[in-house]
């Protein structure tokens, strides 16, 4: 029997479940629709567990993004962890997002915008590695530094819908329509699993950041 593992993520737009043995995908459930962390995300959960059988560890997305999603997800996370005696791996919603995008490229995720803010990650992902090229940020209107480069850059999430954002990522950013996967979350989370190497399930705590905000001028400014 191989090491088996199940991940789920709640952060955007999309709740998925996972489940890996040996880091191959054996099963998923994945849906695209608002707010259904609260009434199905356990559900789900169960399900992959009496087909597959329980899991040896679990990895959750612990954002960032929705702060309901992600606090849903973290909660179900640490419970069944407790529950079933088992490893978890907390892992950034936003570099699982970006190992759905097939390798040797560069990665820009944008999560949970509103206007000129959202959610932003930097990856460079090959062969199921995904490697940080800076901290996940919280932007609110100006982009960090790198930005622009001139580099090839895919762009998933909402952003990468809006041409205007797409120029000031790079002269080569184009638009991809991957989704984030269930089976990204516990492939991300399996190395550490499987070497022992989980999180403390009292001091895990979701990948919040700042939320981000759009300031409106008052009346008169």
């Amino acid at each position: 029997m191989g090491f088996k593992v199940m991940g789920w993520d709640a952060s955007g737009p999309m709740v998925t479940v996972g489940y890996i043995e040996d880091g191959v995908r054996v099963g998923e459930i994945s849906v695209h629709g608002a707010r259904l962390a609260g009434s199905h995300l356990v559900e789900w959960i169960g399900q992959q567990a009496d087909l597959l059988g329980r899991p040896d560890g679990l990895a959750v997305g612990i954002g960032p993004g929705s702060f309901t999603g992600v606090r849903i997800a973290l909660t179900a996370a640490k419970a069944l962890a407790f529950g079933w005696k088992i490893p978890l791996k907390g892992v950034s919603s936003l570099a699982a997002w970006a190992a759905s995008v097939p390798g040797g490229q560069r990665v820009v995720v944008t999560s949970e915008r509103r206007g000129p803010a959202f959610y932003l990650g930097y990856y460079w992902v090959k062969e199921g590695v995904v490697q940080p090229l800076m901290e996940d940020v919280a932007v609110s209107g100006e982009l960090p530094m790198p930005f622009p480069v001139v580099d090839d850059v895919v762009v998933v999430g909402p952003a990468a819908q809006d041409p205007g954002f797409l120029a000031r990522i790079g002269p080569q950013a184009h638009p991809g329509w991957h989704q984030l996967s269930g089976v990204a979350v516990a492939q991300l989370g399996w190395p550490a699993l499987q070497w022992g190497e989980a999180d403390d399930l009292v001091g895990l705590a979701p990948g919040y950041l700042r939320p981000p905000a759009v300031t409106w001028p008052k009346r008169g400014e």
